[in-house]
């Protein structure tokens, strides 16, 4: 295997700043596919420091997390009712999740996670579309109870 398939997990300051309005708290992030040239698949290591969590958000595309440290949580919600840019949403489901879970979150699907106390580290698999093109993300800032404003 050619050493350029290899790669180190970092801290990625560039895309750390790209989405860092996109997270609550102290997060870590690399971009696995980028960093070692993977073009059909967008792989993700996220680490979530003192209860740091993402905002509420969804994948046009499918998204698997398999948990390599700490305690987490992941939440679900369904949109009520959308008004513009504002989503009434409900509670649909939580999950706990520790070091080896791996879950997978249908596209479309609104949702949170991050971490339960100190320390929460995932990969993150990002299903592209049907065309084959990378997915999208389309994140909100929210109260994480009832309502949401969509922010991208």
């Amino acid at each position: 295997m050619k050493k350029e398939n290899f790669n180190k997990i970092m801290v990625d300051k560039s895309l750390l700043a790209e989405k860092r309005n996109y997270f609550l708290g102290t997060v870590i992030l690399h971009d696995i596919s980028q960093n070692i040239g993977v073009r059909d698949q967008k792989v993700y290591y996220a680490a979530f420091k003192n209860g740091a969590r993402t905002k509420v958000h969804y994948h046009e595309g499918g998204q698997i997390l398999m948990v390599t440290e700490g305690k987490g949580i992941l939440v679900l919600y369904k949109k009520v009712q959308t008004t513009g840019k504002n989503v009434k949403i409900k509670q649909d489901a939580k999950s706990l999740l520790k070091t080896g879970d791996m879950v997978y979150i249908p596209k479309n699907t609104l949702h949170w996670h991050g971490a339960l106390g100190r320390n929460f580290a995932h990969v993150a698999f990002n299903g592209f579309t049907e065309k084959g093109k990378e997915a999208k993300t389309i994140w909100y800032d929210s109260n994480f109870k009832s309502h949401a404003v969509k922010i991208s």
